[in-house]
């Protein structure tokens, strides 16, 4: 009689009580690891796009030793006085075609690393564009979220952008070469960009706010996106994490340049308007 009881006990299910408790316990130990897991996730993604700034910084230095120590753009000169902000798909086409651009940052720079330069998707490869918006490549930090007003089949959305104030401070038409530059260390080469419209925290008005995924960046288009901070690469090659309101200031109407002597925007490390 005693061992079919023990029996008969061991048979039994969990009574709706212990379940309630097992489930309890489940949900307090996911609450606890979730979040945990979400800032792994990140700091993941975060080193990721650490490694493609400092590919893009290795790009940049090859690059300008074969190049007489000049550097490359950071968007198309269509002439003196003109430059695109935003080219679309079909503009880097024809740039291609008619022998252009290819001194731009994201046209030069790819094929020093073995990576595909922006034309090759836009005029040579079969269905480039979505090959370019599918897969992950340098161009890509896995944190960005593309704003919805954004179409990346038009133009590409740039989630990493070239300095595009080095030159500030010299005569027009001047070329930037590595000699012109004072605090290799300190000069930033690129950044992330924003791309997202809804991006915290951002300092400027709304008119300053829609400059998205451009492929050229400074203060006013520096992204937050990894845990209110970003990555920069600079000029001896080296890239760093830093808070947004450490390479940012409000100015009341824009993400202005704070002058840090470690973040120099301009050639000779000015604060840049």
């Amino acid at each position: 009689m005693r061992t079919y009881k023990i029996n008969a006990r061991l048979g039994a299910g969990f009574t709706l009580i212990e379940l309630l408790v097992v489930i309890a316990i489940i949900a307090i130990l996911a609450s606890m690891l979730l979040p945990a897991l979400a800032r792994a996730k990140e700091n993941a993604n975060r080193i990721a796009c650490l490694s493609n700034l400092r590919e893009w910084a290795l790009a940049q230095s090859i690059y300008v030793d074969d190049n007489r120590q000049f550097f490359p753009w950071p968007r198309y000169e269509v002439s003196s006085t003109t430059v695109q902000d935003n080219p679309s798909w079909g503009d880097i086409a024809n740039f291609w075609g008619e022998g252009q651009g290819n001194d731009t940052w994201f046209n030069a720079l790819p094929t020093e690393i073995a990576s595909k330069p922006l034309y090759y998707y836009a005029a040579i490869a079969n269905n480039g564009i979505g090959l370019f918006t599918s897969s992950k490549s340098i161009y890509q930090c896995p944190s960005a979220r593309i704003d919805p007003g954004l179409n990346p089949n038009t133009r590409p959305i740039f989630q990493y952008g070239m300095n595009s104030k080095a030159l500030d401070g010299l005569p027009d038409g001047t070329i930037l070469k590595s000699s012109i530059i004072v605090h290799p260390s300190a000069f930033v080469l690129f950044s992330e960009g924003r791309v997202l419209l809804t991006e915290t925290p951002y300092y400027g008005t709304a008119e300053h706010a829609t400059d998205l995924g451009t492929p050229q960046v400074y203060t006013t288009r520096f992204s937050s996106r990894h845990t209110a901070g970003g990555n920069i690469a600079f000029s001896d090659g080296h890239a760093a994490y830093f808070k947004y309101s450490y390479v940012c200031y409000n100015d009341g109407v824009k993400p202005a340049d704070p002058g840090r002597a470690d973040i120099n925007w301009s050639f000779d490390g000015h604060g840049v308007p």
